[in-house]
């Protein structure tokens, strides 16, 4: 395991590795059996829009170089958790994929036989830097299973704008809304234009997308912790009035017909978004990204402000952890050794470069943007995350073996994602007694597990979660662990 003392201070922002493609010395691992691979190929499944041409350029040199074709798919987000459920019962994994929709906690995808360890040179392992191998997040009993391509300096719910429609509501898209009102207020504006745009989109059709805008967003309202979970205290606090605020003014929003009516996912949603149905819509950094692959011709309209807050004068913040794995090796696969051989040229300064160009999560390396052609909204929307994000604490970084009993607690349903759906359709009109209930059934699943682990020997309690010298707005540093 690696010492806490060993941590870098940045924890994330991982440094790009060189001369990866002349390594060798890999160490052997076991390959699974099954029917992935094989006959000169290597089968990829991902989720990121934005990063097609990218991905279909390194995978091309990669077959000349290495002789090895790849038959590369691209899901939509919010499908390719199911996509990856129905090709595992079936066992037809492809050999490389990103695990966006399992929501499921890595150790447990590898104790369910997801995955398999990387087979990367040792030079290239020796390379990583710390943060890119923590145990407990990339790294499991000792192994390396995946390493982080993006900063973790973003939040997913900025506040992104079709300038012209602000225009004429005469509205000035330099100053766009900042509070729940001034969003209320543009949204009246969009509305008196009378045509058929409206305020807001958002992607009610994708829960887990839902939720992670939620989450982020009650950070930007004062809610100093993750997931529901506040850093000082350790105690899980949905039932925080953050939330029920944050969820009654997106509902008043459906309310005062401001929402564009619909189920969509978030492909679609933004899609709708750039073709002039409606003023906002609520992305993370890879909206450009997107936009040029999907309606390139709306880029020269769009621009984006940060998260809203609940009142004028509070500055945007939000927390996110040392950054997780980004692509795995289908524990199905029997060419490992090939799918890390070409893994390894995704830690390429060229490839870090090329991240930056396609604009999607901003690469490991900042500084690369600064010399990348991309459009003035995606270098602004970095900027606002880099100064508005900050490192969080996380138990596992404390103690390793959290991640062995955090894997055991069930996801519980409904969640918040299905929460909001609940409320958009009517179905939930409590919205208190209803994060009240989600709190109860994850604070019970989660005194089982520890109760569990306590009776199997261990002596982990949930006072892991707290962190009794956490500062808002302070990078949570690897020091700070032993203070």
């Amino acid at each position: 395991m690696i010492s806490r003392r060993h941590l870098l201070a940045g924890l994330g922002a991982a440094a790009t590795v060189t001369g990866l493609a002349a390594c060798s010395g890999r160490t052997p691992v076991t390959p699974g059996e099954g029917p992935s691979g094989g006959g000169g190929k290597l089968t990829w499944w991902d989720h990121f829009q934005p990063l097609q041409q990218l991905q279909r350029d390194t995978f091309a040199a990669f077959e000349k170089s290495d002789g090895v074709a790849v038959e590369y798919t691209v899901h939509q987000t919010a499908k390719l958790g199911q996509a990856l459920q129905l090709a595992k019962q079936s066992n037809q994994l492809p050999d490389v994929h990103t695990n966006v929709g399992l929501e499921i906690p890595v150790r447990q995808l590898i104790a369910d036989g997801w995955y398999q360890p990387l087979q990367l040179s040792t030079e290239v392992v020796d390379a990583l830097p710390a943060e890119s191998k923590v145990e407990g997040v990339n790294t499991f009993d000792g192994k390396l299973y995946s390493f982080p391509l993006f900063n973790f300096r973003q939040y997913w719910a900025a506040t992104w704008f079709n300038r012209d429609l602000l225009e004429k509501a005469g509205l000035d898209p330099a100053a766009p809304p900042a509070t729940y009102d001034d969003f209320r207020a543009a949204c009246a504006k969009i509305k008196d234009l009378g045509t058929p745009a409206k305020g807001w989109i958002n992607n009610l059709g994708a829960p887990g997308r839902i939720a992670e805008q939620v989450n982020y967003l009650v950070q930007a309202a004062g809610f100093a912790g993750t997931g529901g979970r506040l850093f000082a205290t350790g105690e899980l606090a949905f039932t925080d009035d953050v939330y029920a605020n944050l969820l009654e003014f997106w509902l008043s929003l459906k309310t005062d017909g401001h929402l564009v009516e619909g189920s969509f996912d978030d492909t679609t949603a933004r899609t709708r978004w750039a073709a002039g149905q409606a003023a906002f819509y609520m992305d993370g950094p890879w909206c450009p990204g997107s936009v040029q692959q999907a309606a390139k011709q709306f880029l020269p309209s769009m621009d984006v402000g940060p998260m809203l807050v609940p009142e004028a004068g509070m500055p945007v913040t939000a927390y996110r952890g040392a950054a997780d794995g980004t692509f795995y090796i289908s524990a199905s696969s029997d060419q490992a050794e090939v799918a890390s051989r070409l893994l390894e040229k995704f830690l390429t300064p060229e490839y870090a470069a090329g991240l930056a160009t396609q604009m999607d999560q901003p690469p490991a390396d900042l500084t690369v943007i600064d010399r990348a052609e991309v459009h003035e909204s995606y270098r602004k929307a970095v900027k606002l995350m880099g100064e508005g994000c900050f490192l969080a604490p996380q138990a596992v970084l404390r103690e390793p073996e959290v991640s062995k009993i955090t894997a055991k607690i069930p996801k519980i349903k409904p969640d918040i994602g299905t929460i909001v759906q609940g409320l958009f359709a009517g179905e939930i009109t409590d919205i208190r007694k209803a994060l009240k209930e989600y709190q109860d059934k994850v604070n019970a699943a989660s005194d089982k597990a520890f109760a569990d682990a306590k009776a199997g020997g261990s002596k982990v309690d949930q006072s892991v979660f707290a962190f009794d010298n956490f500062e808002p707005r302070t990078d949570y540093t690897s020091d700070k662990y032993d203070a």
